[in-house]
């Protein structure tokens, strides 16, 4: 699962295998270690007592929270991402993405258990 983080917007990308977890048992989660006892970790979890796609980030955790049944028609469909927002501070708002991740079309060493690209395909035709 990768975790990129632009201005006010997290996104989740995850691939085939990291989607099937998902679909099985509701949770993922990566954790990176910058030092001994430093680390910082990130997750995405399916629960049906939430709303709409939420972020929390507490104790150098962040947890991003999707509906349940966003999440199996999001896993169970072609469709590529989830996506929600929530009030910020000063009145800004914060994105979240929850996308399927493609083959890159550019890279020498492309992640195996992506997606097919689409645009990829086009080309190919």
């Amino acid at each position: 699962m990768k975790l990129r983080i632009h201005g006010n917007v997290l996104r989740l990308r995850l691939n085939q295998a990291e989607v099937g977890q998902f679909s099985k048992t509701g949770w993922l989660e990566e954790t990176v270690e910058f030092a001994p006892g430093t680390t910082f970790s990130y997750g995405l979890e399916s629960l049906s007592t939430v709303l709409a796609p939420r972020a929390i980030y507490q104790n150098g955790a962040l947890k991003i929270q999707v509906p349940a049944a966003v999440a199996r028609q999001w896993i169970t469909s072609d469709q590529v991402e989830i996506q929600g927002e929530q009030p910020g501070a000063a009145g800004k708002r914060l994105t979240i993405l929850i996308e399927k991740d493609f083959k890159c079309v550019h890279s020498p060493n492309p992640d195996p258990d992506a997606y097919p690209n689409p645009l990829q395909q086009s080309s190919s035709s």
